[in-house]
């Protein structure tokens, strides 16, 4: 079961900031094997790069990994 929880961050003295989305990374294995996470990034190359050390972290076999933006 996957739980959507969102944050918002207010700062009226700062001019500019950076808004986080939040991605579901999906990181399947081998034999059907197959963990989820959820993560907050600025871009999408971001998200890519945060699914990629999430990956590495992961003690499966790894075929490929997914990464979808929550609307």
């Amino acid at each position: 079961m996957t739980t959507t929880i969102q944050t918002s961050v207010i700062d009226f003295q700062a001019k500019h900031y950076r808004r986080q989305s939040t991605y579901l990374v999906t990181v399947n294995g081998e034999d059907g094997n197959f963990q989820e996470f959820e993560i907050e990034a600025a871009s999408d190359a971001d998200a890519h790069r945060k699914a990629d050390d999430i990956a590495q972290q992961c003690m499966i076999d790894i075929t490929y990994v997914e990464v979808y933006k929550m609307a």
